[in-house]
């Protein structure tokens, strides 16, 4: 090996790179760690320097590198190695990198070592590291290792990642390499180790029984200990060692909680679950004020008999209650001729055709508008224009989402009470005449099985191991732009169709090619689509042969009217909330990557622990936002640990009796009242626990499988074909998981949630507002979802 100053060298052991300036933090870490005796693997680096010398040479690896690193490779036999970059700003205390620069496994020869290193040096240009990392490439060492012959492999944090608990030991293990777990391919098993204390949390393959999980929590303090911070260590266990592969800081733990006080409204509130399962972070909950001015507009198209509904934070968690109508009784009878007027003039059918005619496209057009925009090479002035364009498409889209559903719920309402006055038909059978006509929720899962029916067979072969994406979109240039084709139409949408401070699609691309393997075997067939389609004709049929004359005239306005309603709900979803919200996180994204690189936030992702407007004002006067965050992320942590209680406030009962209105203002009221309960089933209850849950029926069915708990979008790389989903609530991105779902269980929502309408458009057994299936259930739990009956029975 060629022997120079660590400034100059061409290759350094990895026992001389402790200057992450040089060596990259990676490989400084592990090289700092191996020098205080733990177990860390030997190695060398290609420096920071010859990357940069690298960079006017089209990034060739130079003659001399190659023979230095093979000299070095040759110490240690015949084996096939471990080829990582290394970057400067790669595993600090602010940004991680995690997953985004290359790393090349099991590399044998000379031209591989060679194409490995290369491979690392152009990770720094990849559109995802750019993307994450601004304008200023990142500088990159690469780190050369013999591969260890791991029986198991696996992560360990050092503190809870979710709640934040310090000495919590947080271990996930896998068979074999930690690649496995890494991208996806793998469900891991779960140990949780406090103190001396220790359980399994999940076991899925098996790996690693309790000395085993032990010796990973000694290693996982040791690393604390030595670095002086909560770490994200990964692990391998040769025989009976365990051994160090790297260590990091973890970026994202929450801070210590700061307590909220409750400060609760005069009236009754109910918590709102079904969209709100964890509190908003600040970014999304500044936004409460347009969401709530856009529901007194809702109340007043069909001048509804109170003042629309509000949302409130109480102790950090979202709740939402009615506004009664003020005035008193002239406000009351001047609003049921205001509420007559309105249905005698067709204002819901005026919405929806209004949605179709003038909203959609206007969305479309400016959406398309802000999408194009390239937000990397704006001034600041021209990126707070940009941000303060996409927070008008989102208030706009609020108006429109909630106006409409005034609408939905007056006609989707009429069917329902249609059904069941002339035919006796309860909900399941009415939702029949409308199932498979809600082709926005299955639209991005029939896209992906398009996606997946281009892939060649050395795609197929690359998708089956699991490799990095970029690999996968390098070996196939058709199959690369129609997946660059997927995330441009699909892409730009939040994951969690309402909180800000979730990743889009766009951002995961490693996960929607996992859903792409997922579907190779599967994907969504056009005979279940025909089916539905079929079952939609049998029941009108059914209800035109009963009934004659001025029924029949009234069933057809109703089905015909509810026809064109029922699409809207996921359609207007798309338009009015995903997008809006996906192209507002876009520009969020990248005022934090101003900030974060100027030092007025720590991190990136702290943009969304500011309002807009804070966030805004830092970027023009150049302030910091640090102790603003720190202190929002303390409160967001003390409300997860305190969730408030179901309602607050004495329930008022249910709504006085409405037979004394007209028949206009009777149907307006009962409709929106009948449709916001099929959404959110608020007043649903939980059955008595044990071995057998109860909810409501939403999509039928019954089905037998393992249950797979999905708590939030981080967590859809766990789900597993055939698995019963169990999950707080879903939002219409989830739809890309429903091909490869056995049966849904949800602990909120109604008939009409999202959840409920994803699994019927899949045919999907169903059953919503459990209360409490992801509290109760277990993954790996076999149980029987009877839709039927409103039951999930576990059975072992």
């Amino acid at each position: 090996m060629t022997t120079t100053t660590p400034g100059t060298a061409t290759v350094l052991p990895l026992a001389a790179a402790t200057d992450y300036h040089i060596a990259g933090r990676k490989a400084a870490t592990l090289a700092r760690l191996a020098a205080h005796g733990f177990p860390v693997p030997p190695g060398v680096v290609v420096p920071i320097a010859s990357f940069e010398r690298a960079l006017g040479r089209n990034l060739e690896v130079p003659a001399a590198v190659l023979a230095d690193l093979l000299s070095a490779a040759s110490e240690w036999g015949d084996v096939p190695l471990a080829v990582r970059s290394s970057g400067v700003n790669e595993d600090g205390a602010d940004a991680s990198y995690a997953g985004l620069f290359t790393t090349v496994l099991d590399v044998h020869g000379e031209a591989a070592l060679v194409d490995a290193v290369n491979a690392c040096w152009r990770s720094a240009f990849d559109a995802l590291v750019t993307s994450y990392a601004g304008a200023q490439p990142p500088r990159l060492a690469v780190l050369v290792q013999p591969m260890v012959h791991a029986t198991a492999a696996g992560i360990a944090f050092t503190a809870d990642p979710v709640t934040g608990e310090r000495g919590c030991i947080v271990i996930d293990a896998v068979v074999g390499i930690g690649e496995r777990l890494a991208s996806g391919a793998a469900t891991p098993d779960r140990w949780v180790v406090r103190g001396d204390a220790i359980h399994e949390d999940s076991m899925a393959e098996a790996v690693i029984d309790e000395s085993r999980a032990r010796l990973v929590a000694d290693l996982a303090r040791r690393v604390e200990a030595e670095l002086d911070a909560p770490q994200d260590i990964e692990w391998a266990l040769v025989d009976t060692e365990v051994v160090l592969l790297q260590a990091r800081p973890i970026t994202s733990l929450p801070v210590e909680p700061v307590p909220i006080p409750v400060e609760v409204p005069a009236g009754y509130w109910i918590r709102e679950t079904s969209h709100a399962p964890l509190p908003w972070r600040p970014f999304t909950e500044a936004l409460t004020d347009t969401v709530n001015a856009a529901l007194r507009r809702q109340s007043d198209e069909l001048r509804l008999l109170f003042d629309g509904a509000q949302f409130r934070m109480i102790g950090g968690w979202e709740y939402i209650g009615i506004v009664p109508l003020g005035g008193g009784e002239p406000a009351l009878r001047r609003r049921i001729r205001q509420s007559v007027a309105a249905m005698r003039a067709d204002v819901p059918g005026r919405l929806l055709r209004q949605w179709s005619q003038d909203w959609r496209p206007d969305f479309t057009a400016r959406s398309q508008e802000l999408r194009e925009r390239r937000l990397a090479v704006l001034s600041d002035t021209a990126l707070d224009a940009h941000l303060a364009d996409a927070l008008k498409l989102l208030a706009d889209g609020l108006d429109v989402h909630f106006r409409l559903h005034a609408g939905l719920g007056a006609v989707l309402g009429e069917l329902a009470f249609t059904c069941q006055e002339l035919l006796g038909w309860d909900e399941p059978r009415m939702f029949s005449l409308l199932d498979g006509t809600s082709t926005t929720s299955t639209e991005p899962a029939r896209a992906l099985a398009n996606l997946a029916a281009l892939a060649s067979p050395p795609i197929h072969a690359l998708l089956k191991q699991a490799v990095p994406a970029k690999e996968v979109l390098a070996a196939d240039e058709q199959f690369a732009a129609a997946f660059a084709a997927y995330l441009r139409d699909y892409g730009c949408r939040t994951l969690d169709a309402y909180e800000l401070g979730e990743p889009s699609l766009e951002e995961r691309p490693d996960l929607v090619l996992a859903l792409v393997r997922d579907q190779l075997d599967s994907g969504v067939g056009a005979e279940a689509e025909q089916e539905l389609g079929r079952q939609r004709d049998a029941a009108a049929n059914e209800a035109r042969e009963i009934l004659a004359g001025v029924d029949l005239v009234r069933f057809e306005r109703a089905l015909e009217r509810a026809l064109m309603a029922y699409p809207v709900r996921e359609d207007n979803t798309f338009y009015t909330m995903s997008v809006p919200r996906g192209l507002l996180r876009r520009a969020a994204l990248d005022l934090g990557r101003r900030l974060a690189s100027r030092g007025q936030i720590a991190a990136v992702e702290d943009i969304f622990y500011l309002h807009p407007d804070e966030a805004r004002a830092q970027l023009a006067d150049g302030t910091s936002g640090r102790h603003v965050v720190t202190h929002r992320k303390g409160e967001y942590a003390w409300a997860l640990a305190h969730p408030g209680p179901a309602s607050y406030g004495p329930d008022p009962g249910p709504p006085p009796p409405l037979d004394g209105l007209p028949q206009e203002a009777r149907l307006a009221n009962e409709a929106f009242m009948w449709y916001v309960d099929r959404i959110l089933a608020a007043n649903a209850q939980s059955g008595p626990g044990g071995d057998m849950l109860t909810g409501i029926g939403a999509s039928a069915g019954r089905y037998t499988g393992k249950v797979r708990i999905i708590r939030s979008e981080a967590e859809f790389d766990r789900l597993c074909a055939g698995d019963v989903l169990v999950c707080p609530a879903t939002s219409p991105v989830w739809s890309v998981l429903f091909p490869n779902v056995g049966a849904l269980v949800a602990d909120s929502g109604g008939v009409l949630s999202h959840p409920a309408i994803i699994a019927r458009e899949f045919s999907v057994p169903a059953v919503v507002a459990t209360r409490v299936g992801t509290t109760q259930l277990q993954d790996g739990q076999v149980v029987v979802v009877d839709v039927t009956i409103g039951t999930v029975k576990v059975l072992g």
